[in-house]
């Protein structure tokens, strides 16, 4: 056993863990894994942990597998190979206490295909690794952080699939916007998540009720790329082990209702150079915006569009695309403006950064980052001059004055599929594979028979 792996087996033994858990991030953002006895933890350092990678393809319910498409050409897993093992290969240093479970440790691992052929292409943290060891082979660390928002139910989990949206009872009746009541119903559980993230290792920054009833914002410091997305991935499902032990659940669903506000995923994001020095500050040009911050804004504005299945990967993130939602809903940028789909928010060398205000709650924290991280050095690469700053409200300009994202998946898939850039960026396996799981998403829903539906038809017709 190497040194690293001695270290993590002490460290186990100090704090008494007798079973870890070893889990990856599939493209729905679920965390796929097993838990073993921690005398079983040398051999799978070593050797890798096999599972069988039919997670790949399984609708974010498991209701059904999405076969490979007809002449599709890469990694797609599929019956006719009989779904064989793939490996997790374990990410000593994200070795964490749950401190929610007795005895009991979490490492994050990496997908990885047998015989020695190298990662699973498709894997999102495999796709982030590499679009970050891009930025750095231009010369550049990308930082990020994201604030997530989700909502806590009088749920038990499990059963909410069988009720109506109407019927989903919030935590709180009524929405607290920021509101800091001391002893309220929200911040007991609000207290309760704070306290188990810290001690999770996760870097909470703040906490707030949000717009709507029963829900939060938290925001995640920054940190690299790839350790805010780890950190934003774990906090999920960290999130909803605690409100289930609470008797709720927590959602990050994009759109639980329509009379609630949606769940965003707003992504900060900025680069350094090799002195960690900021670059998209400078103090002598017009508003201290760099031209690398600029080339930056135009890589994203110009991939906004073809990016949209990426940032909003289900029907239902449509529903957050509205007028004064406090999501991005066009390819615009301003300063410190939240009806822009970029926000440029200028503060100084380390703190200049752009916030992307498309993804929501329910975004794969791995590729939305990857989405805007290639989108932003594209631009660099490409000197891509982005349209005007917008100092006005975008919400309210004319139908067709400013370029409007895709406001349904259909045409977000369709966009993604033809983006030579996104290929470029993200490669043909995942572009390919995560098209194929969308369109079966759309082929879902398409037959199936909503609330609204029923409630619209029944009496009528």
């Amino acid at each position: 056993m190497t040194n690293v792996g001695t270290d993590v087996m002490a460290f186990l033994e100090q704090h008494a863990v007798d079973t870890v858990v070893l889990g990856g991030c599939d493209t729905h953002g679920v965390m796929r894994g097993k838990r073993l006895p921690v005398a079983e933890l040398p051999r799978v350092l070593e050797h890798g942990l096999a599972l069988c990678d039919v997670f790949w393809v399984m609708h974010v319910d498991e209701s059904d597998l999405v076969p490979r498409p007809e002449g599709h050409v890469g990694y797609f897993p599929t019956e006719r190979l009989g779904y064989p093992d793939i490996f997790a290969t374990v990410d000593p240093s994200t070795v964490r206490i749950v401190p929610w479970h007795k005895g009991t440790a979490l490492m994050l691992c990496d997908w990885e295909l047998p015989h020695g052929a190298g990662p699973v292409p498709i894997a999102p943290r495999t796709v982030l690794r590499r679009v970050v060891e891009r930025a750095r082979e231009m010369g550049y660390e990308p930082l990020s952080a994201l604030e997530l928002e989700f909502y806590l139910l009088r749920e038990p989990t499990g059963t909410t699939h069988h009720k109506r949206a109407a019927e989903l009872v919030p935590l709180q009746d009524q929405p607290s916007t920021y509101g800091v009541v001391l002893g309220s119903q929200q911040e007991n559980i609000a207290s309760l998540i704070r306290s188990m993230m810290l001690q999770y290792g996760l870097p909470i920054e703040a906490c707030n009720p949000e717009t709507g009833p029963g829900q939060f914002e938290i925001n995640l410091r920054y940190a690299s790329s790839l350790q805010a997305a780890d950190n934003a991935f774990l906090f999920k499902s960290a999130v909803k082990e605690v409100a289930a032990q609470q008797g709720l659940l927590a959602t990050f669903m994009a759109k639980p209702n329509s009379a609630w506000a949606g769940n965003s995923c707003h992504i900060h994001a900025s680069l350094r150079d090799s002195q960690d020095n900021g670059v998209f500050y400078d103090e002598a040009a017009p508003r201290q915006i760099s031209d690398t911050l600029r080339y930056f804004v135009g890589g994203v504005l110009a991939t906004m569009r073809e990016f949209t299945a990426l940032m909003a990967p289900t029907p239902n993130s449509y529903r957050r695309y509205v007028p004064y939602s406090w999501a991005g809903t066009t390819a615009t940028w301003g300063i410190d403006n939240r009806s822009a789909g970029l926000r440029v928010i200028c503060e100084g060398d380390k703190g200049t950064r752009v916030e992307h205000r498309q993804p929501g709650g329910d975004a794969n924290p791995y590729i939305a980052t990857a989405a805007v991280l290639a989108g932003g050095l594209y631009g660099i690469a490409e000197q891509i001059e982005p349209a005007d700053l917008t100092d006005t409200d975008v919400y309210g300009l004319p139908a067709g004055q400013v370029p409007a994202l895709p406001d349904n998946l259909g045409a977000a898939v369709e966009l993604l599929a033809a983006s030579t850039t996104a290929r470029k960026w993200l490669g043909d396996d995942f572009v390919d594979h995560y098209v194929a799981m969308k369109r079966a998403e759309l082929r879902a829903q398409a037959t199936a028979v909503t609330d609204w539906e029923v409630s619209r038809y029944l009496e009528s017709m």
